[in-house]
């Protein structure tokens, strides 16, 4: 037998598994740097994208626009040439490339990271755990993509032009500093990013034994409150964002009881097949029977 087999049988000492996370970090830590001189290089590009949903061009500026004129509703179409950025900080600028560079390289590195707890944590595991558990490392960086871009395509356009050109009096002018447009569209991202996981965490509540799907069918109520309290508090202060977070939040619970209900019938399967194969006696009972 190779040593390499020896050292993965063999249980880690505390201190491998500091080392092995220790190598994990530098990993980590090098492809996010690597990443970010990248980006720093390319501020243009960057950029762009920062303030993409103020432009016309921006698919969901067009989709309203292209809404309003069929519906004939001007309530629909999307403003965005009504929000001014400015500057008002001698290093904002810079500040402000430095920050859309490190929000870039986190969302291009983050399926890397997923990967790297996924190999730290697999050795922990049982065998027949292993292959299911690659299913979270796969799964997670997809559902935050898709989430990131539902935030940035849905509701950061729509989030800007009710707060851009929302008005208390005629007298005030909402001139946006560019650092608080830019935490908008960050923040807006992010929490649709996160709100997305709900699947993965419901997935690995519903292995574990801890949430069925009847009783995620009994909680509802409580269910859409908890998620309401969970959009305030994840998205800017307007009504728009907290719905539209709310919204693919409670898409997501249902979806998450189908998830739970799958597990629930693979377990119940699998506990069936065993029972046969029991009495069958192609395997011995085990010792909690």
């Amino acid at each position: 037998m190779s040593n390499h087999v020896v050292h993965d049988e063999a249980e880690m000492t505390f201190g491998e598994h500091l080392d092995e996370l220790r190598k994990i970090l530098i990993r980590v830590i090098v492809v996010f740097v690597l990443l970010f001189i990248v980006l720093f290089t390319l501020k243009g590009i960057v950029l762009e994208v920062v303030f993409a949903p103020i432009r016309e061009t921006f698919p969901t500026n067009r989709l309203f626009a292209w809404l309003s004129e069929v519906l004939n509703s001007e309530a629909l179409r999307i403003s965005p040439d009504n929000v001014e950025l400015f500057n008002n900080k001698m290093a904002g600028q810079f500040m402000l490339h430095i920050k859309s560079s490190f929000v870039g390289s986190f969302v291009l590195a983050f399926p890397y990271l997923i990967w790297e707890l996924w190999t730290f944590v697999k050795p922990a595991l049982p065998p027949e755990q292993r292959k299911r558990s690659i299913r979270y490392a796969i799964e997670c960086p997809i559902w935050f993509v898709l989430g990131l871009l539902f935030g940035y395509y849905v509701i950061a356009p729509l989030a800007i032009n009710f707060l851009g050109n929302y008005q208390v009096s005629d007298q005030i002018s909402n001139i946006i500093d560019v650092s608080s447009f830019m935490s908008t569209v960050i923040s807006v991202s992010f929490a649709a990013a996160v709100a997305f996981q709900l699947p993965i965490l419901i997935r690995l509540l519903a292995t574990m034994g801890v949430v069925t799907a009847e009783g995620m069918r009994q909680y509802r109520k409580i269910a859409v409150v908890v998620l309401l309290i969970f959009a305030a508090i994840i998205t800017p202060p307007d009504v728009v964002s907290q719905v539209l977070i709310f919204i693919p939040c409670y898409a997501l619970y249902e979806y998450g009881i189908g998830i739970a209900q799958r597990i629930e019938s693979r377990r119940a399967k699998e506990e069936a097949e065993y029972q046969e194969a029991v009495a069958a006696g192609k395997i011995p009972a085990s010792d909690d029977e």
